[in-house]
């Protein structure tokens, strides 16, 4: 049974602001963790209705309880799950089907513990999908909804009180790491509106948060903690939407050892392992991973700051501002480092500068307003105000040492900048009196305190801004699966070389004129059929590397030299051999390797590189999830920095980069098509001025 994304949707709606909460596990007993989700309702003033389900008591804290959940009438938007694992299957039987609307599980002992632990998980999923339970967890800490002080949770951060909400819509995985994140970002006064803890994920995941963030208008940041992916296109199609809707998609994912299924043998397992597919879905939908909780933090602070409205792609314009040249000078060279224009002021704000400034300031970029602002606050706010209404850089930092005598001072000055910026502003300030810092992270003025962090997150959130006009040029729906597979042709046994070839030809792909032979005899005649000179080759089943054990001969130019290199092919030891493939020698200027590996989680993934035998020493690829077509592929090439080598560098003629991209996205649909295709090598692709030609390959099928 498949449940629609509008009813998903809903349920996490139902979740998220529920009307009525029923909890299953409640106790006045502290020391349990059931007591917490009934003592955060009551101490933040929850206004709905609380039903408390439990088989003896009469009553806890003041609130009538009832025997079962047959005894609630009408319908629960939301059930707290905090009882024995081997229970919660008989809870979720009590219900009347379509009455629980959602559920937070935070009984543990499931899938975490072992086989039995899966067992009795998929159970209850298949007693909820039966009730119409859509849920979180198990092994849950709860959800949250700050706006309205709805936090029916176990975690203690919701001990505390002034938690406000905003546009952070915060899924993790992990419910200890979640809330701890969700601690530091209101020390920071980061406003985490939304918060789900969807711990094992039996039923309810990441990207169906995701993908209900982006619809919801409180929402503008969606951030997340992930150990894995279940379902991949529904991850990609939610972070697709979500950029798409201008929302950024802000993610720890740890765990960058290979998530399961089968290792494919080939080129592109080697150079496509688990992490790697996960990095090239991330960049398709523009979604931003961080590396640590403090570069997390940091990126949803330069992402709470306000919109901006860049030109098309290109390299982002930044003015630095400091009291000191050393703190300039290392902010202006990771300003560099990631990419961004460290531009010199113009003529005229140059002036204006110099109007304030004393003569002795550098009015260069990095900008040093000299040790004289320091005990000046207005001059210090005025000077970077010059700058931030000039219109002439996409993002402004200013850089701050100590200044404590007048750091509230400045902070308050800072502070008015809030409202009137018409660019990215950042501050970074070492050593700062926690008052100070206080106040201008309550202004929304993204404050850091180390200027190398505050450049880092900038440079991310200003290619973010650039890049997300190509997410929206480079998205396209998952082609229709009918439609794909009709191009699907049978065949006897695709383990077989010839019908690898037919296949290939099937998809129009450019094979280098090839004949398999069985003897030298047979060999002989195909090279006066092709034309000297011919390349000959060993052909056997699952045989990755034919030159590293001699199967390859190149540039025979007569029949006594071909006699030779045959039976130097036959003397070769190894099973299956299925015949000596004479081919007709192809020369070009560059070698490529086009690939495609089928991972468990996300489906196909194509692979392009510089090709031949260093494939796997270079490793210097571009990737891309099927499906995409022509001029998808063309912009995946264009981002390669092997590129220049396609285009016709210090010179050379251009190699013909069009032929390159179809046939890169003919592997695409074939991928999509061919589902016991798990892997395809073409390597050496001999690329020309007047095509791409596949002069050999290997494939893996599905026994």
């Amino acid at each position: 049974m498949t449940i629609g994304a509008d009813a998903t949707r809903a349920s996490i709606a139902a979740m998220l602001r529920p009307k009525s909460i029923a909890i299953a596990g409640a106790s006045a007993d502290r020391a349990k963790l059931g007591s917490l989700p009934l003592a955060f309702l009551t101490r933040h003033a929850y206004a709905g209705k609380i039903y408390l389900v439990h088989p003896t008591l009469e009553q806890i804290g003041g609130i009538a309880c009832v025997r079962s959940m047959a005894d609630i009438p009408g319908e629960v938007d939301l059930l707290v799950v905090a009882i024995g694992a081997a229970r919660v299957e008989d809870l979720f039987n009590e219900c009347r089907k379509g009455q629980v609307k959602s559920a937070v599980v935070i009984s543990s002992g499931f899938a975490e513990i072992g086989p039995e632990g899966v067992r009795l998980q998929e159970r209850l999923r298949l007693k909820a999908l039966e009730k119409g339970i859509r849920f979180v967890g198990p092994n849950s800490v709860g959800s949250a909804n700050a706006w309205e002080k709805i936090f029916p949770s176990i975690s203690q951060v919701y001990d505390q009180e002034g938690l406000v909400g905003g546009p952070v819509g915060f899924v993790s995985q992990s419910g200890a790491v979640g809330t701890a994140i969700t601690a530091l970002a209101h020390a920071e006064k980061i406003g985490i509106g939304y918060f789900a803890s969807t711990g094992n994920e039996g039923d309810l995941e990441f990207g169906d948060f995701c993908d209900y963030f982006a619809e919801d208008p409180e929402i503008r940041i969606i951030a997340g903690y992930v150990e894995s992916i279940r379902d991949g296109q529904k991850f990609r199609a939610a972070a697709i939407k979500a950029a798409l809707a201008g929302k950024p998609v802000v993610l720890i994912k740890v765990g960058a050892s290979e998530a399961g299924g089968r290792a494919v043998q080939s080129h592109t397992g080697a150079l496509a392992g688990a992490d790697e597919v996960y990095r090239a879905a991330f960049d398709e939908s523009g979604l931003i991973r961080a590396q640590s909780i403090e570069e997390l933090i940091d990126l949803l602070k330069i992402f709470s700051a306000p919109a901006l409205a860049m030109d098309a792609p290109r390299r982002p314009r930044v003015a630095i501002l400091s009291h000191s040249g050393g703190a300039g000078v290392l902010m202006a060279d990771t300003c560099t480092s990631e990419g961004m224009d460290v531009a010199p002021p113009s003529d005229t704000l140059r002036a204006a500068l110099a109007q304030r400034l004393p003569a002795f300031a550098s009015l260069q970029n990095p900008i040093d307003m000299t040790a004289n602002v320091i005990f000046n606050p207005v001059l210090m706010t005025d000077t970077v105000r010059d700058v931030l209404h000039s219109g002439e850089y996409d993002a402004v930092m200013l850089c701050v040492n100590l200044i404590w005598r007048q750091g509230s001072a400045l902070a308050e000055e800072l502070s008015r900048l809030a409202d009137e910026s018409k660019c990215l502003f950042g501050v970074a300030w070492i050593a700062a009196k926690q008052d100070a810092l206080d106040q201008l992270r309550k202004s929304g003025i993204p404050v850091f305190s180390d200027p190398v962090r505050c450049a880092k997150v900038i440079a991310v959130r200003l290619r973010w801004e650039a890049g997300r006009e190509r997410v929206a040029l480079d998205y396209s729906p998952p082609a229709d699966a009918a439609q794909a597979r009709s191009k699907a042709r049978a065949f006897d046994d695709l383990g077989r070389y010839q019908a690898q070839i037919d296949l290939l030809r099937g998809y129009e792909l450019d094979l280098a004129p090839g004949i398999l032979a069985s003897n030298a005899a047979e060999a002989k005649r195909a090279a006066a059929s092709l034309g000297y000179p011919v390349a000959v080759k060993l052909i056997a089943r699952n045989l990755a590397h034919k030159s590293d054990i001699g199967g390859v001969h190149l540039d025979i130019e007569s029949d006594p030299q071909l006699d030779r290199c045959c039976a130097a092919l036959d003397a070769i030891v190894i099973a299956d051999k299925e015949g000596i493939l004479v081919q007709k020698m192809t020369r070009g200027s560059l070698e490529v390797f086009v690939g495609m590996k089928r991972d468990p989680i996300f489906g196909p993934l194509v692979v392009v590189g510089l090709g031949g035998i260093y494939v796997e020493i270079m490793k210097e690829t571009v990737m891309r999830l099927a499906p995409f077509d022509a001029a998808q592929a063309k912009r995946l090439l264009e981002r390669a920095k092997f590129f220049p080598l396609l285009a016709g560098a210090r010179g050379r003629a251009p190699l013909n980069v069009d032929a390159l991209a179809i046939l890169v996205s003919k592997v695409a649909l074939l991928s999509i098509a061919e589902t016991s295709i798990l892997s395809i090598d073409l390597n050496p692709v001999i690329m020309t001025s007047s095509g791409a030609q596949i002069v050999d390959f290997k494939l893996e099928c599905d026994e």
